[in-house]
């Protein structure tokens, strides 16, 4: 007699780098919009810019088609359209960045990071010649030094598209410290909408003018316009989800004290990880990259999306043929991040496994 062949216990499924968490509560916001009829900008959208002011008092809000175009009219909106003004951007970061300053008719000035939290290094910036605009970055959630940033320009535009409810050293709210901040709805990002961003501004009369660059029906005089504006469905999926902001935070934040709990001791926790962030990515530093290339391996047998997230091509200076002996710090982190899953779907079980993982990380 042929003995009964026991079926191979099937390996759980991977565990993903990002995914985007959607509840009951999200759909029927996105339902009831559709069934409004009213699918353009609309009433939805008001509703979360007016969410947004409330949190970020006294700050003006305009919802935004995305981040990319938030940093835009953040630049347009003070006057620096088309003018070829000199706007700082750290190099480790999104492509992005060049893309907005460039659409705005500024010049890029690309600058070296610091180690702590991957934003533009302010030692690199000469007091004694002020910038007309700085990008501040806060990298993977990390705060970008803004009081030291602050001096250094005329215009500073705090990039809050990775730090959505975090607080600086001080306790002050990323996105309600500079002049203007933008903040990105991206299926990755911390309210994921699909598209979508939100932009900041102090100055109302700034926001008035970047509604004019929104708004066909404001063109008194011939000027190139673009949409840039935000569905109501869309606005309707990002305000369900900003509504459990603070959840969406403490569950980040409770992922990464997992983490970092279960690191072995030749392995320290990401640097600049501090309690008052909304961490984005959860970014280990290996010694090299022979140890990085190790991590990542490890952590990929073991099931888990592992990613040095950034390869050296994409580091902003080589974008633009820059000499990347002068960018010697982000040059070496591109060459031992190892980033491990951090996102608001993550499961209690996903976040055990990555723990386990991370506890077998090899020297």
């Amino acid at each position: 007699m042929t003995p009964a062949r026991v079926p191979p216990v099937p390996a759980p499924a991977p565990v993903p780098h990002n995914g985007p968490l959607v509840t009951e509560d999200d759909i029927a916001a996105v339902t009831e919009a559709l069934r409004s009829g009213w699918l353009a900008t609309g009433p939805r959208t008001a509703a979360l810019e007016a969410a947004f002011a409330e949190r970020f008092h006294p700050l003006h809000a305009c919802a935004v088609s995305s981040g990319t175009a938030g940093l835009t009219l953040a630049l347009r909106g003070a006057g620096l359209g088309d003018t070829g003004a000199t706007v700082a951007v750290p190099t480790y970061g999104c492509s992005a960045l060049l893309d907005a300053v460039l659409a705005a008719g500024c010049t890029p000035l690309v600058v070296d990071v610091t180690e702590r939290t991957l934003g533009i290094d302010p030692e690199r910036l000469d007091p004694a010649h002020p910038l007309d605009a700085v990008i501040a970055v806060h990298t993977h959630g990390h705060p970008a030094d803004l009081d030291a940033l602050r001096p250094k320009t005329a215009l500073l535009v705090e990039d809050c598209c990775q730090s959505l409810g975090g607080r600086d050293e001080r306790g002050r709210p990323l996105g309600a410290i500079g002049d203007a901040s933008v903040f990105s709805f991206y299926a990755t990002k911390v309210i994921a909408a699909g598209e979508g961003g939100m932009l900041l501004q102090r100055d109302p009369a700034a926001r008035e003018h970047v509604r004019g660059y929104q708004d066909p029906a404001a063109r008194e005089v011939y000027a190139p316009r673009f949409n840039h504006r935000l569905s109501d469905p869309a606005a309707a999926l990002a305000l369900s989800q900003f509504r459990r902001l603070d959840d969406i935070a403490a569950h980040r934040r409770a992922v990464a004290a997992r983490y970092t709990a279960a690191l072995p001791p030749h392995v320290a926790p990401p640097p600049g990880l501090a309690p008052g962030q909304v961490p984005y990515r959860y970014c280990l530093r290996a010694a090299g990259r022979a140890q990085q290339q190790r991590w990542i391996g490890h952590l990929r047998a073991a099931g888990i999306a592992a990613d040095p997230l950034i390869p050296a091509r994409h580091l902003l200076h080589r974008q633009l043929g820059l000499e990347p002996r002068e960018y010697p710090v982000a040059e070496r982190v591109v060459d031992s991040t190892v980033s491990v899953p951090l996102f608001a779907a993550l499961t209690g079980e996903q976040t055990d496994r990555v723990a386990e993982a991370l506890t077998g990380l090899p020297d």
